[in-house]
């Protein structure tokens, strides 16, 4: 009896063991899982932070050697061929010329056009409210639309970097918005929402939704877009809107 007592103790002593051992590798398991998933995340955001540094450099490159380059090349070929046509006496020369130097208006304008979406002048010296209005009024002459904006302060306490991504996102909305809505109206404001700033992008485009597009998007555009939001920690919702779209961009101040 003492021992058949002693069996079942030892059983139900050795059941527990085995039960804890199990809990402990589950346990175990578990805080390695997520461990491991955070690793896997920060070295994601270290990756996505250094290619989108990778890319504002490249961007500042390009377009320094097209404004530099290509541009004072262009500006000297045309220089050269108004000093040709002041000197040409044939007078049936003087169409050519006219056609050349117009033609080269033309590329020229085209350039500094690429040049300047790569990366703006301003933004570096002025900042992001003044390059956006600069931005919009260019849009608004290219594309025969009309871009309105609105801020509660000019000195929007954003860092630089934040900046960057904010008017790339910004940028590639509306570009979305008059390439595939056919807006003929966009809607711009910076507003204070507490410890949050909220950047609103509506128009009266054709309505998508946002995030469905997102999942069948052959293009890097939308993509872009949430990569820049993650990157800043931001998060971008869509309201819904009677017409057109609206989106909006929530961040914390300072960051």
């Amino acid at each position: 009896m003492e021992n058949e007592t002693g069996l079942k103790v030892f059983f139900w002593i050795g059941t527990a063991i085995m039960l804890l051992m199990t809990l402990l590798v589950v346990f175990l398991t578990i805080i390695y899982q997520k461990k491991l998933h955070k690793i896997k995340q920060a070295e994601s955001e270290n990756l996505l932070k250094a290619s989108m540094e990778s890319e504002k450099r490249e961007r500042k490159r390009i377009a320094s050697d097209i404004h530099d380059g290509i541009s004072g090349d262009l500006n000297a070929i045309r220089n050269y061929v108004t000093f040709l046509d002041q000197k040409e006496k044939d007078t049936n020369n003087k169409p050519v010329f006219n056609e050349i130097k117009s033609a080269l208006d033309n590329v020229l304008t085209d350039v500094q056009d690429i040049s300047y979406n790569l990366m703006p002048p301003t933004f570096e010296d002025l900042g992001l409210i003044p390059t956006l209005e600069e931005y919009f009024n260019k849009v608004s002459k290219w594309n025969n639309i009309t871009v309105t904006s609105s801020y509660y302060r000019k000195d929007i306490p954003i860092s630089a970097s934040n900046a960057y991504e904010i008017y790339r996102i910004i940028q590639e909305l509306i570009s979305n918005s008059i390439k595939h809505g056919n807006s003929s109206t966009v809607d711009c404001s910076f507003q204070e929402n507490n410890d949050k700033i909220e950047i609103n992008i509506a128009d009266n485009g054709i309505p998508f939704d946002y995030y469905e597009n997102l999942k069948n998007a052959s293009g890097m555009g939308l993509k872009n877009i949430l990569s820049r939001t993650k990157l800043i920690n931001a998060s971008l919702i869509q309201i819904h809107a009677e017409k057109g779209n609206k989106i909006q961009i929530q961040l914390k101040k300072h960051q």
